[in-house]
Parts: structure tokens; C-alpha cells; sequence
């Protein structure tokens, strides 16, 4: 919770004044860390800055949260680190469209496991070859990453 107020108190000052403003969070999915996290961030800012009225929106994930940042409407988007410096240089999901944006905070360190059963003889990355994998959800930096 302490996190939250935090980010509160930077899109406060980055937002704060004296007309209402509304604000779409960009989130994730329902069943990733992304959307709650949101739910927070939107109900602390709704209820502590004056005239803000935020939302956490359902999405894709980091790619589509870049790009509604990169929309020019009024969106605070999460994301894993290696998708938004994609965006900013215009690279693989983002290739030639540059999108300008601004880090606010890193929210927590993000690791990547990659897992099997035991029973599948894979022991490395190598023995992945030619196997069927789960990417993640369309538009995910874990679709990025894979």
C-alpha cells in the first residue's frame, strides 16, 4: 500500500490541478498483478487528489498499455521494462513507430521462468526446439519476451 501512495503522490504532481480530470490506467489482464495493482493505484488517486477521477482498464498487457500511452490521451500505462524500451526506439512489436513516453517509477523487480514438468526430458532452453510453447497472452511483454 505504501508503493500506491507513492504513485499517487507522483501522478499528483504530474496531473494535479484544479479542473477534474479523468485518468485510464492501462492495465493487464484480470488474472495478472497488473489489473489489481491498477484497481489500487485509480482508488487511492480517486479518492486523495482533488478532482481526479482514475479507472484501471482491462487490456492486453504491456504492448497495448505502450500504445495508449503513445495515443496522446490522458493514460498512465504499466509495463515490463524491455517493452517500453522497444516503444521508445521503435523496435520489434513497435517497429517504426517510436513512441514518446516517460518511466515514473519501477513498480518491482520482474523475472522471467521458463517451466516444464519433469516428465518432458527438457533440461535446457536448446531442448525447446521444435516444441509447442505458451507465449502468454497476446500483446503481453511475455509474448515480447518469448
Amino acid at each position: 500500500m505504501k508503493l500506491i501512495k507513492v504513485i499517487a503522490v507522483s501522478l499528483t504532481m504530474l496531473f494535479g490541478s484544479a479542473q477534474a480530470q479523468n485518468l485510464s490506467i492501462a492495465t493487464g489482464g484480470t488474472g495478472g498483478v497488473y489489473y489489481p495493482m491498477g484497481g489500487g493505484l485509480a482508488s487511492v488517486l480517486s479518492s486523495k487528489v482533488p478532482g481526479m477521477s482514475a479507472t484501471a482498464e482491462v487490456t492486453g498487457g504491456s504492448v497495448d498499455n505502450l500504445n495508449l500511452v503513445g495515443s496522446g490521451k490522458p493514460y498512465v500505462g504499466f509495463s515490463m521494462a524491455d517493452a517500453a524500451k522497444d516503444a521508445e526506439a521503435g523496435q520489434g512489436k513497435f517497429k517504426g513507430r517510436p513512441i514518446d513516453l516517460s518511466t515514473l517509477l519501477v513498480l518491482y523487480p520482474n523475472l522471467m521462468h521458463v517451466v516444464t514438468v519433469e516428465s518432458t526430458g527438457i533440461k535446457s532452453m536448446k531442448d525447446l526446439k521444435g516444441k509447442r510453447v505458451s507465449t502468454g497472452s497476446p500483446g503481453s511483454a511475455t509474448e515480447v519476451m518469448a
